[in-house]
């Protein structure tokens, strides 16, 4: 499964299927704040694999980063980290 497809599920506000589990950020609650916060989710990390990890991955000859904006991607990647780690795993 591609990254992209893998966030959209894992943030996906429907309710978890079988082998599909979810990922809660927040209490469901009906609210704007709850679909906000789970569409930017699943947006922010399949943007930060697609323009940060992907082409450092994938593309050979890129010019080595500067240490200012390795720092500023690594620090990125945390807040997705960060939110996955606080997440409450939904599941079937």
């Amino acid at each position: 499964m591609s990254e992209t497809r893998l966030f959209q599920q894992a943030f996906s506000q429907d309710a978890p299927k079988a082998g599909q589990p979810r990922l809660r950020l927040m209490q469901d609650d009906g609210s704007d704040t709850y679909r906000s916060i789970h569409r930017g989710a699943a947006a922010s990390a399949e943007g930060f694999f697609a323009g940060i990890r992907n082409p450092n991955s994938h593309a050979d000859g890129l010019p080595e980063l500067a240490r200012h904006e390795a720092l500023e991607q690594l620090a990125a990647l945390s807040v997705l980290a960060r939110r996955v780690d606080a997440a409450t795993l939904v599941t079937a």
